[in-house]
């Protein structure tokens, strides 16, 4: 199947989120960096500010597509399904370097990067038929053995390191309808059974706010990559 129509039938929930060492500093300013990115963001109108959060989002009651959030811990951006592998990448790094070059508060030193981003693959096949397909390509005919009985479903989770980052990946089959429970948009895909992917990409030496945006391309390409092959390799 080609990228471009794959993408088509990959879903995704993207989220970057920079944790930092605990900042009193913010709680004084909130006010001033909500106004900040306000007027440089204009596809993030509107906010609210909780005890030790601001959130941004696109729609005023939720999150439609497009949504941020600053915090006196950490500082992030929110991406529902968007409509190319490249938008979470443009639209989180055009936050991060206006957020970073703001002249109210100064983020302090990252401890850990995170890029996470939730798939789900729909199918014309049965869940069982998919179920089947990811036992016979995940275990030995000997595990098989070890587990016994009758495979109903199954989930896996596991944890690599790629490219310099730490990388931890669940996932598994799942029914018509199960699929909607686990994102925060609606989609008529949902309605098919298929595959659902977590996968997170993240890191927490040698970092800097300037390396963010490339961090950020870095583990989205691989993310997808990932995502891509998994799906290939069980004929979806």
């Amino acid at each position: 199947m080609k990228t471009k129509e794959r993408d088509k039938e990959m879903l995704a929930e993207h989220v970057l989120e920079v944790r930092h060492e605990a900042s009193g500093t913010f709680l004084d300013v909130r006010g001033y960096v909500a106004d900040f990115i306000q007027k440089q963001h204009s596809f993030l109108p509107h906010w609210n500010i909780d005890a030790n959060v601001i959130n941004f989002r696109d729609d005023p009651q939720k999150i439609i597509k497009d949504g941020a959030f600053i915090g006196y811990k950490s500082a992030g951006y929110v991406v529902f399904n968007p409509e190319t592998r490249n938008y979470f990448v443009d639209k989180a790094s055009a936050f991060w370097k206006f957020l970073i070059k703001n002249e109210h508060y100064t983020l302090p030193a990252p401890l850990r990067f995170g890029a996470r981003t939730k798939f789900y693959i729909p199918s014309g096949k049965t869940f069982d038929e998919i179920n089947t397909a990811m036992y016979a390509d995940v275990f030995t005919d000997k595990a098989r053995l070890l587990f016994g009985g009758t495979e109903q479903d199954l989930s896996f989770t596991t944890i690599l390191k790629e490219a310099g980052f730490d990388v931890r990946i669940t996932g598994g089959p799942v029914h018509k309808d199960e699929a909607a429970r686990y994102f925060q948009f609606k989609s008529i895909y949902f309605e098919k059974c298929g595959l659902f992917l977590d996968i997170d990409y993240y890191r927490t030496v040698e970092l800097s706010h300037a390396e963010v945006p490339q961090l950020l391309h870095d583990a989205n390409e691989l993310m997808w990559q990932r995502a891509e092959k998994i799906a290939s390799g069980l004929g979806l």
